[in-house]
């Protein structure tokens, strides 16, 4: 049933699609990454779930 609805069948394909294109980083360039990056990865980051509402986040940068 739910793929006929063309909002979920949608949203079906963009999930899997990220589960498809996934991958495993184990290797990484030296370069340095500039302090705004950081910043904005953090600032996102910081609004990520956490079980139930614990927010047991620890950063060291």
């Amino acid at each position: 049933m739910l793929e006929n609805n063309p909002r979920i069948a949608g949203d079906a394909e963009i999930v899997d699609e990220a589960i498809l294109s996934r991958r495993s980083v184990r290797a990484f360039l030296p370069d340095m990454v500039d302090d705004e990056t950081i910043r904005a990865i953090l600032a996102v980051a910081a609004r990520a779930p956490s079980g139930t509402n614990m927010q047991p986040w620890k950063v060291y940068v």
